[in-house]
């Protein structure tokens, strides 16, 4: 059967990833197998599949490489262990955040760069990602779900308080997780906190988002609140 466009750029694709791979491998000496099984369900998996997406990214336009992403784990990857097609499609999102936050960074300048650089600053920053766990290696071990991204990543850091939050709604537990940034925020706002009636406003103003009640894969429980506004 004659292969379509996409196919045959996927197959060009892969082959392209696999020598970057290999050659960032040998510099960041992430976790790699052998043979056919050099590259599954393992660091290298994951940066490739992330690398795969910032290397479309720098090159075409906008969406298409999640449309070649998502076409590889929806279509072409329709009978793979749904585990596996949510580690990829984790990695790939990422892997177009690190092209999001190197254009961010280098603004007017990002054109002046090679393309060589370019990708060396995007294996650098994914590398930088996997050690931080923020990357999914292992499909079977890591609960976290692609469609739960957003708020899998949410920080702590994100949060906005308003006046009697810290005391009067939250548990011990809450109270020790969020001690260092209650303190940090109280410092920044000069122990100014906004009201309850105040954040809601902003939030309705589009200023604010407000996140419901919600558990992650590791299984903490959050209780919902206000946080600034953030694209991940």
């Amino acid at each position: 059967m004659k292969k379509n466009y996409i196919e045959n750029l996927r197959e060009e694709l892969n082959r392209v990833t696999l020598e970057y791979t290999y050659k960032y491998q040998k510099i960041y000496d992430f976790e790699m197998g052998t043979g056919k099984e050099a590259t599954h369900n393992n660091d290298a998996d994951a940066f490739k599949h992330a690398f795969m997406q910032a290397y479309l990214m720098m090159a075409n336009p906008k969406n298409f490489a999640k449309i070649i992403g998502d076409y590889h784990e929806y279509i072409e990857g329709w009978n793979y262990d749904k585990r596996e097609n949510n580690m990829d499609l984790w990695n790939n999102a990422i892997g177009r955040e690190v092209v999001h936050n190197i254009k961010s960074i280098l603004g007017r300048d990002y054109e002046k760069y090679s393309t060589k650089e370019l990708l060396d600053m995007a294996a650098n920053q994914i590398c930088q990602k996997m050690q931080k766990g923020e990357l999914i290696t292992n499909p079977f071990k890591d609960k976290r779900q692609y469609k739960n991204m957003e708020k899998e990543r949410l920080k702590d850091s994100d949060r906005v308080f308003y006046e009697g939050e810290y005391w009067d709604d939250m548990d011990d537990d809450e109270r020790l997780r969020y001690s260092n940034h209650y303190a940090n925020y109280k410092t920044r706002i000069q122990g100014k906190f906004p009201s309850k009636a105040k954040l809601q406003a902003r939030a309705l103003a589009g200023d604010l988002i407000y996140v419901n009640n919600y558990t992650r894969a590791d299984g903490t429980k959050v209780r919902g609140y206000y946080r600034r506004r953030v694209t991940y």
